[in-house]
């Protein structure tokens, strides 16, 4: 082989490898990696961030509750196998519906949802930006429940959901009685959250409803980030 052909064929190889390098570090770029493998590896770092930003306004802290973390997982699952990110899950279920399928005896109940933040820190800091999702955060509940998914596939791959909780009759993971605090941002009425697209991301703002039980899409087709919420009122019984 002459060398001009050996500097060709040389010069291919290293283009090629070159090219099959690039494509591989795309696959494995962080934000399409899995962050969590299993609950323990988030649910005390998401715990430790709500808590935190309830004592800076003097609020009692959240406990984690088993119920709420079956709910919660049950949606974000459902969420990252089918690609979509609503309030209402892909069988037709809505927040209360499947707080009460995990059998949590319910007064008042609040759920935030994201999807495509890569981890608990970038979730909290995109839910605490947005009014609406703040206000469920630093909400007259008591418990807790939180789900990360994943996918490989689609647009979003991070797939999250906070279910919030007050009861009479639940307790606390550790089986304590959560503290109670009443604090202004209590729901008198129900309410969903439309989406509003801002750059990259799609944030939700409130919009009061009437009927009970509704809640919102905030799917938006193209941002990289979508987070969305619903809030159901304290009260006496189920739906």
């Amino acid at each position: 082989m002459t060398m001009t052909k050996l500097s060709s064929v040389l010069a291919f190889f290293l283009l090629t490898t070159a090219s099959g390098s690039t494509a591989e570090e795309n696959i494995r770029s962080p934000r399409r990696l899995q962050t969590y493998t299993q609950p323990s590896d988030y649910v005390n770092l998401m715990l430790e961030r709500v808590n935190s930003e309830r004592a800076a306004q003097g609020l009692s802290a959240l406990c984690t509750n088993s119920k709420l973390q079956e709910a919660a997982q049950r949606h974000s699952d459902d969420q990252a196998a089918n690609n979509f990110m609503d309030h209402t899950g892909s069988d037709g279920s809505r927040m209360s519906e499947r707080v009460t399928d995990a059998g949590y005896d319910w007064r008042g109940l609040a759920e935030n949802v994201a999807a495509g933040q890569v981890d608990v820190t970038e979730v909290m800091d995109a839910w605490m930006n947005s009014e609406g999702h703040r206000h469920n955060i630093l909400g007259d509940y008591t418990m807790l429940g939180t789900a990360y998914a994943y996918t490989p596939d689609g647009q979003y791959n991070h797939f999250w959901t906070q279910d919030f909780g007050r009861s009479d009759t639940e307790q606390c993971d550790d089986g304590s009685t959560p503290t109670t605090s009443t604090t202004s941002n209590a729901s008198s009425s129900d309410q969903t959250y439309n989406s509003v697209d801002s750059g990259d991301n799609t944030m939700s703002a409130p919009t009061p409803r009437g009927s009970r039980g509704t809640s919102s899409s905030s799917l938006a087709s193209t941002p990289a980030v979508s987070i969305a919420m619903a809030v159901m009122p304290l009260l006496s019984g189920h739906i």
